[in-house]
C-alpha cells in the first residue's frame, strides 16, 4: 500500500457506522454457517520458495480481532499512523464476520472462532505474509484509550 492510501484511510476514519444491508434485505434469515478449515493430509513439506520475500519490501504485522473494538475508528487511526511512520503494514486476523476495519480499507483475513483452528490458520497467515508479530487488537485497544472495565477496575486495585 502506498502512502497515498493511508492518507485516504486517515481521511475516511469516522465514528458514523455503515447501515447494515444484510438484516435490511434478508429479514429473518439466518447466516450460513461458516466452512471448516481443512488442510490436507500430506508428508510433503511446502517449498519454501512459497514465502520467500524481498528484504527491502514492508514489514507486515497481524492485529487479533476477538471482539469487535468500541470505537473502531480510533484503532483504525492509529494503525494507519503506524503504518505510515513505521512503514509496517497492518493486517487484520479478524475471529468475528465484521470487524469494522473492513470499512476502512484495511486488508482483513477471516480466522475461524473455534481456537485450535484459528492457531492453525493464523500460522498459515503468519508464513505467508511473513507477519513479524501478531498482536491482539484488546491491546491497541489499550494504547488507544480504549480500556474496558475489567480492566481499569484492576489498574485501580480494585
Amino acid at each position: 500500500m502506498t502512502d497515498d492510501t493511508w492518507y485516504e484511510i486517515l481521511s475516511r476514519t469516522t465514528s458514523k457506522r455503515p447501515v447494515q444491508l444484510d438484516a435490511l434485505i434478508a429479514d429473518d434469515q439466518k447466516s450460513k454457517p461458516h466452512g471448516k478449515v481443512v488442510f490436507p493430509e500430506t508428508t510433503l513439506i511446502p517449498s519454501a520458495a512459497l514465502w520467500e520475500r524481498n528484504g527491502n519490501g514492508p514489514t507486515h504485522i497481524g492485529v487479533r480481532i476477538v471482539k469487535a473494538p468500541k470505537s473502531v475508528h480510533n484503532v483504525a487511526r492509529y494503525l494507519a499512523a503506524a503504518a505510515l511512520e513505521r512503514e509496517v503494514i497492518p493486517l487484520i486476523l479478524s475471529r468475528i464476520d465484521y470487524s469494522g476495519f473492513e470499512q476502512f480499507g484495511f486488508r482483513v483475513e477471516r480466522v475461524p472462532e473455534e481456537p485450535e483452528a484459528a492457531r492453525t490458520a493464523e500460522e498459515e497467515i503468519r508464513k505467508f505474509w511473513d507477519l513479524a508479530i501478531i498482536i491482539d487488537g484488546d491491546d491497541i485497544g489499550l494504547w488507544t484509550g480504549q480500556r474496558n472495565t475489567a480492566q481499569v477496575g484492576a489498574s485501580h486495585g480494585e
